[in-house]
C-alpha cells in the first residue's frame, strides 16, 4: 500500500508539472515520494514497479495531447520512460547502500540527467519531454541553462528532490549540500534577470488558422495570393505601429513554384514599403518543401528549409541542411527545429560570423493542447544561446520571449479570425557560456553515471 501511495503521488505531480496544467512548482518534489520509498525498507520489486508506474502514469499527458496521430510514439515514451525511471531508482538505492553519502546525493540526479540526455541524442523528437522544460514559467530556475544547457535544469530538480528524500531518512547534513546548490543556482538566476538589456525592437506575430484552412482546400494561385494579401494588410498595420520584424506561422501559404513570385508579391511589397522584415511559413509543392521565406525591406527573399521533420506527417518533405541566418543579428528556424538544443547551438555559433543571433523568428504549428508545452521549448533555446524568440504558431500560441526567457506577450491562436501580438523586445546579448562549451555538463553526467555504475560493480552483489 505504501508503494502504491508513493506511485500515485509522484504520478500526479509529474502529470501536473510536465503536462498541460504546467504547475511548475510540483516538478521540484515530483520524484520525492519514489526516492523516499527507494531509500526505505521496500523491496527492490516494489521500488521498481512503483517507480515505473509512477513516472509512466505521470507522462500520460502525452497521449492526452497527441491522441491517435502520435499514439504509438507516446506509448513508447511512456513505457520506456517508466522502465528507465524504475531502474534508476534501484541504482540510486544501491548507491545509498554501497557508496559514500555524497555519492548518494548526486547519484540519482546524475543518472537521470544522463539518461535524459542520451534519449534526446537518439530520439527523432529531440529533447521533447525533458523534465527541465517544466521550469520555463519559473524564470530564475532556467537561467542556469545559459551556463550548462537544458539538462542542468533537470539536474537541479532531481538534486532538490533527492536531498529532501535523504533528509527524510536522517541524512540531513548531506541533504543541506544539495539544497544549498539549488539555492545558489536560483540566486544566480535572479541576479542574471537584473542585468541590463539593449534598446528594444518592436516585433509582431500574426496567425489566422481558419483562413489557412479555407485557402488550402486546393492548390490555387488565387487563394494563395488572397492569403498573402490578408497577411500583407495585417503586416502593414503592425508596421505602421512600429513593428520591425513580423512573423507568420509555419505553412501559412501553399505555393507552386511556377507562380510563386506573383502569389507572394503582396508580402514582398509590404516589406519594401514599410521597412519591416516579414518571415512567413510557406509550403512548396513539386517538390515538397517546408520553408520560411524572409521578405526584406530591400526587396530580397531568403529561403530557409526546415531541418527536423515530424514523422509521419512530414515525410514527403526534404529536410534542410543549413541554418537560417538572416544577418543583422537575426535568424529563422521552424517549429520542430527548436526541439533540438544542439541544432540551435550550432546556429548560434555559425551566427557569430554575422554579428551573432540576437532575435530568432520561428514560424510554427502546434496540436492545440500542446501550445505551451511546445512553446516553452523555444523559450529555452533563447535562454541557452542568448537570443530573443518571436514564435507564431497555428493551433497553439504566439509568444515573444526575451533572452532571459521572460514571456513578454502571448496569445491563443485557436480563436477564429486573425490573432496578432505586438511588443517591444530587447535583442539578446548573443552567445552564452553554454553556446561556447556545449553539452559539457550533460557529458559530465554521463561520465559520472558510468563511474558510479563501475564503482557498484566493484562491490559485492546485494543479497536478494
Amino acid at each position: 500500500m505504501t508503494a502504491l501511495i508513493c506511485a500515485v503521488l509522484a504520478a500526479g505531480m509529474f502529470y501536473l508539472s510536465q503536462g498541460v496544467d504546467a504547475v511548475w512548482g510540483l516538478a521540484w518534489i515530483a520524484p520525492l515520494p519514489l526516492l523516499w520509498l527507494a531509500y526505505g525498507q521496500a523491496t527492490r520489486r516494489e521500488v521498481f514497479l512503483a517507480g515505473m508506474a509512477g513516472f509512466a502514469a505521470g507522462q500520460l499527458y502525452m497521449a492526452q495531447v497527441y491522441g491517435l496521430p502520435l499514439l504509438a510514439t507516446a506509448v513508447g515514451a511512456i513505457i520506456g520512460g517508466g522502465a528507465g525511471f524504475g531502474g534508476i531508482l534501484l541504482l540510486a538505492r544501491r548507491i545509498r547502500d554501497a557508496l559514500p553519502p555524497i555519492a548518494t546525493l548526486f547519484g540519482f540526479p546524475t543518472l537521470w540527467t544522463a539518461a535524459e540526455y542520451l534519449v534526446g541524442l537518439v530520439s527523432p523528437h529531440g529533447s521533447w519531454g525533458a523534465l527541465g522544460y517544466s521550469q520555463v514559467a519559473f524564470v530564475p530556475a532556467v537561467q542556469v541553462a545559459s551556463l550548462f544547457g537544458l539538462y542542468a535544469v533537470t539536474f537541479l530538480l532531481c538534486l532538490f528532490a533527492n536531498a529532501l528524500a535523504l533528509a527524510a531518512h536522517g541524512r540531513r547534513g548531506t541533504a543541506w549540500i544539495g539544497v544549498g546548490i539549488c539555492v545558489l543556482c536560483l540566486l544566480y538566476g535572479q541576479a542574471r534577470l537584473m542585468l541590463p538589456q539593449g534598446a528594444p525592437v518592436k516585433v509582431a506575430a500574426l496567425s489566422d488558422w481558419n483562413a489557412r484552412l479555407k485557402a488550402s482546400r486546393k492548390l490555387d494561385e488565387t487563394a494563395t495570393h488572397g492569403m498573402a494579401q490578408e497577411y500583407a494588410r495585417a503586416a502593414r498595420a503592425e508596421a505602421a505601429k512600429g513593428a520591425r520584424l513580423i512573423v507568420i506561422p509555419e505553412g501559412a501559404l501553399l505555393v507552386d513554384p511556377s507562380w510563386r513570385r506573383a502569389a507572394l508579391m503582396p508580402l514582398a511589397d509590404a516589406a519594401r514599403d514599410t521597412g519591416a522584415t516579414i518571415v512567413a511559413g510557406v509550403l512548396w509543392v513539386k517538390p515538397s518543401r517546408n520553408t520560411a521565406i524572409t521578405f526584406t525591406p530591400d526587396g530580397g527573399r531568403l529561403v530557409y528549409d526546415k531541418r527536423h521533420l515530424l514523422t509521419p506527417f512530414e515525410d514527403k518533405f526534404t529536410p534542410g541542411r543549413a541554418p537560417g541566418l538572416l544577418g543583422r543579428g537575426r535568424a529563422v528556424a521552424i517549429c520542430k527545429d527548436l526541439d533540438f538544443p544542439r541544432t540551435l547551438r550550432t546556429d548560434a555559433i555559425a551566427g557569430e560570423a554575422e554579428g551573432d543571433i540576437r532575435i530568432l523568428a520561428v514560424p510554427a504549428s502546434d496540436f492545440v493542447a500542446d501550445g505551451w508545452i511546445h512553446a516553452r521549448m523555444a523559450v529555452m533555446r533563447g535562454v541557452e544561446n542568448g537570443f530573443a524568440v518571436v514564435r507564431s504558431a497555428f493551433k497553439g500560441l504566439e509568444t515573444v520571449s526575451d533572452a532571459r526567457g521572460r514571456i513578454l506577450a502571448r496569445a491563443d491562436t485557436n480563436a477564429p479570425g486573425l490573432t496578432a501580438i505586438r511588443v517591444d523586445v530587447a535583442p539578446g546579448p548573443g552567445p552564452t557560456l553554454y553556446t561556447r562549451i556545449g553539452d559539457v555538463f550533460a557529458w559530465a553526467c554521463i561520465a559520472g553515471a558510468l563511474g558510479l555504475i563501475w564503482a557498484l560493480f566493484r562491490m559485492r552483489p546485494e543479497p536478494a
